[in-house]
């Protein structure tokens, strides 16, 4: 008997794994199943690669589409699912070799990121809304219980208030599907993008603010997003870097997703959206400068990236939406360097202001060299990677003759080099720094390291990945192979 491997095992391993916990608590391998199920699904991924590079794969359960579910799988849902279980292997190596605080090696722990990257997948893969819905309330439910896992204070606080912000959200969102199943009868996502144009227009722009408001949210776009510092401050470092490296990445892509294949002319929304990813890079970037906690700081620093993503991915062009997805990946692998290393300097000084932080360098060389090129590659310097995805990016606007997103990405850079520079200088500073918590374990940095080589790699050698990031381009963008694949319909 031969194992048929499809992408329903994307989301049914970890949902599985997670209601079997009992049995890893009972056999102590809570840490080794964790980090084993990622890997193992990232290797999945890596399979199938050759397969959908010839052709998208279409999983029907049950009835075929219109009517039933079914999962797409195509050059640019694979890419995030394989980034998705890469951070996942990552930050459970990290959790597990660093000997990080107890909670977040315990079962509900296990379960929640777990549901999590279940939930993050599905939404990558999903072809109807309903069950979209669905796995964006499972990864949202767990995102909040994750948030408040520590149980004190801040911990609290800022999980009721994601729950608060995320439910709002969820809201918005229902109501944009309610409205599409009254209009259309439909809920499979190529039937609707075939019937969407025979809503009257004032209906498709309700719809259309309902979506953008509820993944907006979501995706912590500017206005939307002035919840995101209190909650990054308030979880636990470890689960912030999944946060900002897989959750807010699987809303970003629903949310283009959606308006790509809704609007077979998405001129407006590419305004609309352009706008926001401007305002959310600006804004994001020019607050972080006066940020004196560390995790705010990041937190603002992963608005501004977040915000370079839509700016670029909303330009609708393929080279902008390559580079994009791009620096999706870098941004994705940065964002878990620079978290993972928050949480060893605030397990070494139980505290991670500005002034605790005076010449941490002599204490932890390795974590501040580490948190330089971090810093680097968010600048986009070389040979590091974001380098080659931010040069990408320019380069897709300059060759359609569209500068000014060019000169706010410069501008953007400038004010990121500015606080970054600040921290760095402190970090270096001739002080010595008063340590009052647990030092670090030497495997602690094997991820962190991994991650490291991988930007390096990425910088020296994109062109290992540059095929693949046009070919999900053209995925993301490609709204006719997609109604051809699943209805079979030419749009």
């Amino acid at each position: 008997m031969t194992l048929h491997f499809t992408p329903l095992w994307f989301i049914a391993l970890p949902l599985l794994l997670a209601f079997l916990s009992p049995l890893w608590v009972r056999l102590r391998l809570l840490m080794p199943i964790l980090l084993g199920a990622h890997v193992a699904l990232f290797a999945l991924a890596l399979s199938w690669f050759p397969a959908v590079r010839t052709a998208p794969f279409l999983e029907t359960i049950v009835i075929a589409p219109p009517l039933g579910i079914h999962l797409h799988l195509d050059a640019v849902s694979l890419l995030l699912i394989a980034l998705f279980n890469l951070a996942g292997a990552l930050v459970a190596a990290f959790v597990w070799l660093g000997n990080s605080e107890p909670h977040l090696r315990e079962r509900p722990a296990f379960i929640l990121i777990l549901l999590l990257i279940a939930g993050s997948n599905g939404m990558v893969l999903t072809g109807d809304l309903f069950n979209l819905y669905v796995f964006l309330e499972i990864s949202g439910v767990s995102a909040y219980a994750l948030t408040a896992l520590r149980r004190d204070k801040s911990a609290l606080e800022a999980g009721l208030k994601y729950l608060i912000i995320g439910s709002v959200a969820a809201i918005f969102f229902l109501f944009a599907i309610v409205l599409l199943y009254l209009q259309t009868g439909q809920l499979n996502m190529a039937a609707l993008a075939r019937d969407f144009a025979g809503i009257p227009a004032s209906m498709q722009i309700l719809i259309g603010l309902l979506m953008l408001i509820g993944l907006g949210i979501k995706a912590e776009l500017f206005p939307f997003n002035f919840w995101v510092p209190d909650i990054y401050r308030g979880a636990d470092p470890e689960i912030t870097a999944l946060f900002s490296g897989v959750l807010v990445k699987a809303f970003l892509f629903v949310l283009f997703h959606l308006v790509f294949l809704l609007l077979a002319d998405p001129t407006v929304a590419r305004t609309w959206l352009m706008a926001l990813g401007a305002l959310t890079m600006i804004v994001a970037e020019a607050v972080a400068l006066r940020q004196q906690d560390l995790r705010r700081m990041l937190a603002y620093s992963s608005l501004g990236q977040v915000g370079l993503i839509t700016l670029a991915l909303g330009f609708a062009s393929e080279a902008t939406t390559a580079g994009a997805l791009f620096h999706m990946v870098n941004h994705t692998l940065i964002k878990l360097l620079l978290f993972l290393l928050t949480a060893l300097m605030l397990r070494r000084f139980l505290s991670v202001r500005l002034a605790a932080l005076q010449g941490l360098g002599r204490a932890m060389p390795l974590a501040a060299g580490l948190f330089v090129l971090g810093a680097l590659a968010v600048l986009g310097l070389p040979p590091l990677s974001g380098f080659a995805s931010k040069l990408w990016i320019l380069k897709g606007f300059a060759e359609a003759q569209v500068f000014w997103p060019i000169a706010l990405i410069l501008l953007a850079a400038l004010l990121e080099a500015g606080y970054y520079f600040r921290w760095i200088k402190v970090f270096y500073a001739p002080e010595s720094p008063v340590t009052a918590g647990q030092p670090e374990g030497d495997w602690a940095y094997a991820p962190l390291l991994l991650i490291a080589g991988l930007l390096l790699l990425l910088g020296v050698a994109p062109f290992l990945l540059e095929d693949w990031f046009v070919q999900a381009a053209r995925a993301l963008l490609g709204r006719g192979a997609i109604l051809e694949s699943v209805l079979g319909v030419q749009p």
